[in-house]
């Protein structure tokens, strides 16, 4: 079959059919926290495996009204131990569209992760840590390079971070190709600043196609996945399924017309619901050190209003693994 001669063109065509609207994953943090969702080992044995790795991933998606997003995030992993590891990831974030464009640091994703079982045939680790909004919020906008300091405040698909603090757990069993993972993402503080309202773009028909998002405070997130690994020589694919439920409506500011009203809190209909994702990820390792990566994901069932600007239409990844 061309699968075992060109196993690299493979993955590289794989990733490259994508497409539809979802809550992109890796942008909310839980779903690919620490070792969750990553290819297992399926050597004869785990105990050479290096405890450490460093990662470097690129991403380009198409989100929300044709925004262009590119994202590359480098990832340290430190095997403390044989079961303990501590992981660090901060992605650089490029947002342009219709109405501006924004770039800079996203938000910091640290975790610690403890392999209670860790043997060849299965593996039981639980991860647990937490998103911090480093990423920044900002009016930035087409209208601030032509008028100056007027700058219209811009939608959350252009914005670098979720504006949230955020506790994310996680439990993941892997019996021999088969591994399952059930994770919970709990924010913990609110403090989105985005100020994106419909009359602040009057005269600009495309502002109105995306979702208003003042002071956007968001639901929590549930998470259930499951995978495959099938190994092809030096080649490993690993198709799955990805459930995610956001628990409850998002809810924004409603800023009403006149200086003696006040402002006043709404929940946003059909921000709650499941999403529901066919996913594939791929790795080809070059040597014992050296490995090659990509992810793809599609969706079956998305929430009718995300107004977090985590919808994407594209997204491909393709990145570099190094252990040592």
């Amino acid at each position: 079959m061309y699968i075992h001669r060109y196993p690299l063109l493979f993955s590289a065509l794989a990733l490259f059919n994508s497409a539809g609207l979802a809550q992109g994953c890796s942008d909310a943090g839980v779903c690919t926290a620490g070792p969750i969702g990553q290819i297992a080992p399926l050597n004869d044995s785990v105990s050479h495996e290096p405890r450490h790795l460093a990662r470097f991933t690129y991403t380009y998606a198409v989100g929300e009204q044709g925004v262009r997003i590119m994202q590359v995030q480098p990832e340290l992993s430190m095997g403390l131990t044989d079961r303990l590891s501590l992981q660090l990831k901060i992605p650089y974030i490029s947002a342009t569209g219709n109405l501006g464009d924004n770039g800079g640091p996203g938000d910091l994703v640290s975790t610690a992760s403890y392999a209670f079982i860790k043997e060849h045939e299965r593996n039981l680790t639980a991860v647990a840590g937490l998103r911090l909004p480093t990423g920044r919020f900002t009016p930035a906008s087409f209208e601030e390079a032509t008028f100056g300091p007027s700058a219209r405040p811009l939608p959350m698909p252009y914005q670098l971070g979720l504006g949230t603090t955020d506790l994310l757990l996680g439990m993941q069993y892997r019996r021999e190709r088969w591994s399952g993972t059930a994770a919970y993402q709990h924010v913990l503080v609110q403090n989105n600043q985005s100020t994106f309202l419909h009359r602040y773009w009057d005269g600009v028909p495309a502002a109105r196609r995306y979702f208003e998002s003042y002071a956007l405070e968001r639901a929590n997130d549930a998470v259930a996945r499951i995978q495959y690994a099938v190994p092809i020589k030096r080649l490993t694919l690993q198709p799955g399924i990805l459930a995610i439920w956001h628990l409850g409506k998002d809810s924004r500011l409603a800023i009403p017309d006149g200086a003696d009203l006040s402002p006043y809190r709404i929940d946003i209909a059909g921000s709650e619901g499941l999403t529901l994702n066919v996913t594939a990820d791929a790795r080809y390792r070059v040597n014992d050190a050296w490995s090659v990566e990509a992810s793809i994901g599609t969706p079956v069932i998305t929430r009718e209003v995300r107004p977090d600007g985590l919808t994407r239409a594209l997204v491909t990844n393709v990145g570099l693994r190094y252990a040592f």
